[in-house]
């Protein structure tokens, strides 16, 4: 594998391989030349995966202690001189061959990232508690990247000087993070939790600092001064809580005007009865409701649509790959959704009992 290509890194784990398998079809079909490496997650059986792509070794070093959704800091390390890296819960819909002309013409370290927003636009409302904005970013730090108590962790460093971005989608540079960068920082948090929160056992999942994989992200890479792009137009992202669909005979006429569906604790594709109209009616209604009534983005229109976002483009390429689902498979999905629902429901009973009390 020449070491100046461009390719793409997928993160996957055992429980999301419905996902990932059908994220790599959808990329050899509208990007048959980018080369695909899979970052094996935690519980990862080598010897016993269901891709045909090649898997990324495990690193020696302070890189191979990383765990969890941590890994995808791996993307750093791995062959590619640059890459986009893709969490499992995306499929592609559009060529992502304009990327990949960009990226060959980038120079020096850098970060392709979404959401993006000028630092003069962001500073505009951050600093300014009047504005009717205001809350609302905060939010998005702290949900996006970490605690309030990110600012006792690193005093000298403004955590509220960029637009968070998401760590799902992202294009760079290989080494553009280093081993060194990750260690220090795990060292500084681990010192952090002990003096802090009284925690001798961190682990990469814990949460009482940094959200995780995103939050070091975002403070790594403004920290190390590495230049923030937008990843658009050429990686257009929405989301799954869009009110979209995407169906394989779209994809073929070149017909969507995003590239990526990026599901992100929405509804995914899976064998359930409940991704398609009727269930999938009830699921969509009782989510969008606790969604919107907890604050997360739901698209007005989310809870008429058809069947969950993708779900169509999904089907094709697991059916291509696998034929028609099994119906004991898709009752067996469908018990967890039914579980799901229930919960729903009942949430959705308690915020109503709260803003009617």
């Amino acid at each position: 594998m020449s070491n100046n290509q461009f390719g793409i890194y997928i993160l996957t784990y055992p429980g999301d391989f419905h996902l990932s398998t059908m994220l790599v079809r959808s990329i050899q079909y509208v990007s048959p030349d980018i080369p695909i490496m899979i970052i094996p997650g935690e519980g990862f059986d080598r010897d016993n995966h269901p891709f045909d792509v090649p898997i990324m070794p495990e690193p020696q070093g302070f890189w191979g202690r990383i765990g969890n959704m941590d890994r995808d800091f791996w993307a750093f390390q791995g062959p590619f001189e640059t890459f986009l890296y893709l969490d499992a819960d995306t499929i592609c819909v559009k060529s992502l061959d304009s990327l990949a002309k960009r990226i060959k013409a980038q120079e020096g370290d850098f970060i392709y990232v979404q959401p993006w927003l000028p630092d003069d636009e962001w500073l505009a409302v951050i600093r300014n508690p009047s504005h009717p904005d205001y809350q609302s970013y905060r939010q998005d730090v702290r949900s996006a990247v970490g605690s309030d108590a990110l600012f006792e962790f690193d005093s000298e460093h403004d955590f509220l000087a960029h637009r968070t971005f998401n760590a799902g989608i992202f294009a760079s540079r290989r080494l553009a993070i280093k081993e060194s960068d990750l260690e220090a920082l795990n060292k500084a948090e681990t010192a952090f939790y002990r003096s802090k929160f009284s925690i001798d056992d961190w682990t990469w999942d814990s949460k009482e600092l940094f959200f995780r994989d995103q939050g070091r992200l975002n403070y790594l890479v403004h920290k190390l001064g590495i230049p923030v792009f937008p990843i658009a137009p050429d990686v257009i992202c929405r989301s799954g809580a869009d009110a979209i669909s995407a169906s394989f005979e779209e994809v073929q006429n070149d017909a969507k005007d995003f590239h990526i569906i990026h599901w992100m604790g929405s509804k995914r594709p899976d064998e359930s009865f409940f991704c398609a109209k009727p269930l999938f009616t009830i699921y969509a209604y009782l989510w969008a409701n606790v969604g919107k009534q907890a604050g997360r983005f739901v698209a007005a229109d989310y809870k008429n649509l058809q069947e969950c976002t993708g779900y169509s483009l999904w089907k094709h390429y697991y059916e291509q790959d696998y034929g028609s689902m099994r119906f004991g498979k898709r009752l067996h999905s469908s018990w967890r959704d039914v579980k799901r629902v229930w919960k729903l429901s009942e949430r959705s009973l308690r915020l109503l009992l709260k803003r009617i009390t």
